[in-house]
């Protein structure tokens, strides 16, 4: 990573030279420019090579392959533009206002027409609007399947700082702990790409994407499709979301910021504190918490563990975070350089005090710290060759820490209802890195095709240093260390690597009239290749019995650990493995009108997975476990009828899959937090496919508004659950279901309020409702189900309520999310008794934020996140006999969290 950093510093002064030009021009001249993009009004597709005039100006702009154009410097004033191109009605926007030092962005829609020298129409209607109208409207009332988004315009008029945060404003889509929910499914069944690539996730084990990542001023849209096409990979069933990255930003963004954050668990709050090391700041060990060198000696080998259980108190300070952003374009003659730089950095202390668990080896309340470190950036570098042809470079990496301390105390699941106490430390550092060259290009004499291509590599990580146990138990005679449990210490290390390419061809074909369609046709290659080991060191408590009485600092001092006393026996029970997944597709597709204002897209995705696993460490076998090898044809059809020039009625049947994650193909576990269950691998599981219909009426009423009813309808073949086994102890073990079927009724609108009345027309409102009713079939060796179960990780409901008021310099926003009640775990079965599963009950939260735009680029924020601070509770979803109230599981809080920021910004 240093390295990096270094090479970094010497490209800064480069970087910033280029974007030096657009720094000054607020303070040379009082020039700006005038951007924009040329879009088709009924496709919402980019018009390549159109024509852009400034009325008064000698020279013509063309449009680029995305539709975009730039002027050069303009003294300030009041313009027209005008766009045309052959097989379309010119267009003009009157009343463009340029200001000093920035580039006025307005947005052009043509329309088709049979004679190719039409009238030309005159608009003069403010460039926001038409922005907004041919930006918001065009990207989502005229994509080819069912999708929402919000674009940076919309973006730019709310209080989100970053994706994470505007996200969750994408019709039914919510973030629930750090995860991106999509209609109600969990996240196995949703998945977040960067720029259309997969992500590789700093938590390998799990589908998380860091969205806090991406700052929202650097975001050109933010689009969750919900309907599959065969351009775009197979492996979802709620939705895929996708977070596209500015790549010529328009105005020269300059920001820095800070923040402090207050939690009511956590801040000011006696919190214990581990030993750090030097390099902790920038969440990595600098080997304080290695695995000692294997040693002949025996006490210097038990002696060379750190020694800390039961770290002192100090008091938490507030959580901190900065954050730079940097972006610019420089003209080079025809040609035009892009970049964007942007880095956050945020650290800050996680307090549960009392979180409640069951689930294990006793009934605790748990007292949970986490001194957590994040940092990341992104770093996009954008060449456009004339009007024909556009290279990026974009680059993704972040990094993270957890120095865990756990403390539990209870009542054992003892015959006798024994006492007991639980101590847990560990280091957890997690990295993902992700870069991606990629081309576009107009090929004019190949019948005006359109290639792209993108090459993509990726690492992830995750380090589990020194994750130590120990357990006491007090049976009437005082606290011991318990013998008859495992108490251990595990060093654990994850590897991924990816690597992938991708190749799209579409051009233009005739039915009725010439270039009335767009075949497009596409390869992709992708593989990763995984390696986790690690080691568990087995405690062995012998020697003197009065030594297990001791607290633990005191009983593993150098004194009592070594020969004749408590050792560290290294046992290979965490089944190392090395593992590889492929996947190899190919795809045609079909997008035309078939009859006036009826539109298909469809067409058939063939991908070909493959996986393999080998748990010797042997990574040139890789034959251990049975490999996995499925061919599917992954077939969708989208139509759309344009009912009017602001409604659609959209109808979609498709098909998609579900990949089980190499982990869960490996028959090892992974160590759980304590007080939670033991998470083991199954390498018979089979992949998830599912067929899928929709259904969606929607209106757009005016800009950046929409009203829409939809309904879809989900049948899963051997879904993949989760399922609570008894192997020795409880564990939790990933299966395939027989088979489940979701349906749902969705209910959306996002409207201004100002035809209530004037003083409104400043607010927003938006709601999203999801209801939903799923049930799943359990093969019989599971156990023994209801037969009117509902599907694992499904919530009956969905909500979600905005409330938004901007004005030039003030902005709020309300918005609320509630889930309701799922089952997270299926109960296993012990003997002839099914045990109970693990339902979540419902719950919401409630966000807040304030914005004032100030003096001279600065800007205030207060927000406050969680603010009713509910808890999080798990119940068994059967209630006991004799026993009114189901058994509680887990319950824990968050706290709520108040926010003060300040930034600078131009």
């Amino acid at each position: 990573m240093l390295r990096a950093v270094r090479r970094l510093a010497r490209a800064l002064p480069a970087l910033i030279g280029l974007c030096a030009p657009a720094m000054l021009a607020a303070q040379a001249t009082p020039t700006g420019r005038i951007a924009g993009r040329v879009v088709d009004g009924e496709s919402g597709r980019p018009v390549a090579g159109a024509q852009v005039l400034i009325v008064g100006q000698p020279d013509h702009l063309e449009a680029d392959l995305d539709g975009r154009f730039r002027s050069a410097p303009l003294p300030v004033g009041t313009y027209s533009v005008r766009t045309f191109y052959i097989g379309y009605t010119p267009a003009q926007v009157d009343s463009v206002r340029v200001t000093a030092g920035q580039a006025t962005v307005v947005s052009l829609s043509l329309t088709t027409t049979a004679v190719q020298l039409a009238e030309l129409q005159v608009t003069a209607e403010e460039p926001a609007k038409i922005s907004s109208a041919a930006g918001l409207l065009a990207e989502q009332q005229n994509a080819p399947a069912v999708s929402d988004g919000v674009s940076a315009e919309t973006i730019s008029k709310t209080p989100d700082s970053d994706a994470g945060q505007a996200v969750a404003r994408v019709t039914g889509v919510s973030v629930l702990d750090d995860k991106v929910v999509v209609r109600g499914l969990g996240e196995r069944y949703s998945n977040t790409v960067l720029n259309g690539a997969e992500i590789a996730s700093p938590e390998p084990d799990k589908k998380v994407v860091p969205l806090d990542v991406f700052p929202s001023s650097l975001l050109e849209a933010l689009v969750a499709s919900k309907t599959a096409t065969p351009d775009r990979p197979g492996d979802f069933a709620g939705g895929s979301v996708d977070i596209r990255t500015k790549e010529f930003p328009d105005n020269f963004v300059f920001s820095v910021g800070t923040s402090l954050a207050y939690n009511s668990l956590s801040t000011f709050k006696q919190f214990p504190k581990a030993p750090r090391s030097g390099s902790d700041w920038y969440a990595r060990d600098n080997g304080l918490r290695a695995e000692p060198a294997p040693d002949p000696s025996a006490d210097r080998f038990a002696e060379s563990f750190q020694n800390v259980w039961t770290p002192a108190d100090v008091k938490a300070a507030p959580k901190v975070g900065v954050d730079l952003s940097i972006g610019g374009q420089q003209q080079l003659g025809g040609d035009a350089l892009g970049i964007v730089l942007s880095g956050t950095y945020d650290a800050g202390r996680k307090y549960n005090p009392e979180r409640y668990a069951a689930i294990g080896r006793c009934a605790c309340i748990f007292r949970d710290a986490d001194d957590a470190v994040s940092l990341g950036g992104i770093l996009n570098l954008s060449y456009r060759l004339g009007g024909s042809s556009k290279f990026g470079f974009k680059n993704f990496y972040s990094r993270g820490s957890d120095d865990v301390a756990v403390t539990g105390s209870g009542i054992l699941a003892d015959p006798n209802g024994a006492a007991g106490l639980g101590y847990q430390m560990r280091f957890l550092q997690r990295f993902v890195l992700q870069s991606q060259v990629s081309g576009e290009h107009r090929l004019a004499g190949l019948l005006n095709s359109r290639v792209e291509w993108r090459a993509t590599y990726g690492r992830a990580g995750l380090d589990d240093l020194d994750n130590r146990q120990v357990q006491y138990i007090n049976e009437g005679d005082g606290f011991k260390l318990d013998q008859r449990v495992p108490n251990y210490r595990t060093f654990a290390r994850l590897r991924d690597k990816t690597y992938a390419g991708q190749l799209d061809w579409s051009f233009p074909i005739a039915f009725r009239e010439p270039a009335d369609a767009v075949l497009k046709v596409g390869a992709l290659y992708n593989a990763k290749n995984r390696r986790f080991d690690g080691t568990t060191y087995g405690i062995s408590l012998g020697g003197d019995p009065a030594v297990l009485r001791l607290a633990p600092e005191q009983a593993f001092a150098p004194e009592n650990v070594g020969t004749g006393g408590i050792t560290f026996n290294a046992a290979n029970t965490l089944f190392p493995y090395d593992a590889r997944e492929r996947v190899r597709a190919a795809y045609g597709m079909l997008d035309f009108e078939i009859l006036r204002n009826v539109r298909l897209v469809g067409g058939v995705r063939v991908e070909r997975w493959t996986a393999a696993i080998d748990i010797t460490g042997d990574a040139a076998g890789i034959d251990t476990v049975t490999p996995k090898a499925n061919t599917d044809w992954l077939w969708s059809s989208n139509l759309t009828w344009r009912l009017a020039s602001s409604a659609n009625l959209r109808g979609a049947v498709y098909r998609t899959i579900a990949k089980p994650d190499l982990r869960e193909l490996s028959p090892g576990g992974y160590a759980p937090a304590l007080g939670g269950r033991l998470q083991i691998g199954n390498p018979d599981l089979l992949r998830t496919t599912v067929t899928n219909a929709d259904l969606r009426l929607e209106f757009y009423p005016g800009a950046g508004e929409l009203l829409a009813v939809s309904g879809y309808y989900k049948k899963f073949t051997d879904p993949i659950v989760t399922t609570v086994v008894l192997q020795g102890e409880f564990v939790e073990r990933p299966d395939n279901a027989a088979s489940a079927t979701t349906k749902g009724l969705e209910l959306e609108a996002r409207k201004s309020l100002g035809f209530l009345a004037t003083w409104l027309t400043n607010f927003q409102a938006g709601v999203n409702l999801s209801l939903i009713r799923s049930t799943v079939t359990l093969p019989s060796r599971l156990g023994v189900f209801d037969p009117d179960l509902t599907f694992q990780g499904q919530s009956p409901h969905l909500l979600n309520l905005s409330l938004l008021y901007q004005t030039d310099r003030l902005s709020a926003s309300v918005l609320y999310n509630r889930i309701g009640k799922r089952i997270i775990a299926y109960g296993g079965q012990s003997g002839e008794t099914q045990g109970p599963n693990s339902l979540e009950l419902a719950h919401g939260a409630l966000d807040a934020k304030i914005k004032y735009s100030g003096w001279r680029g600065m800007s205030f924020t207060l927000s406050g996140r969680n603010l009713t601070n509910p808890p999080v509770e798990v119940r068994d979803d059967k209630v006991a006999e004799g026993n009114l109230t189901a058994i509680l599981q887990e319950r824990a809080r968050t706290g709520y969290t108040i926010a003060f920021g300040v930034d600078y910004g131009f």
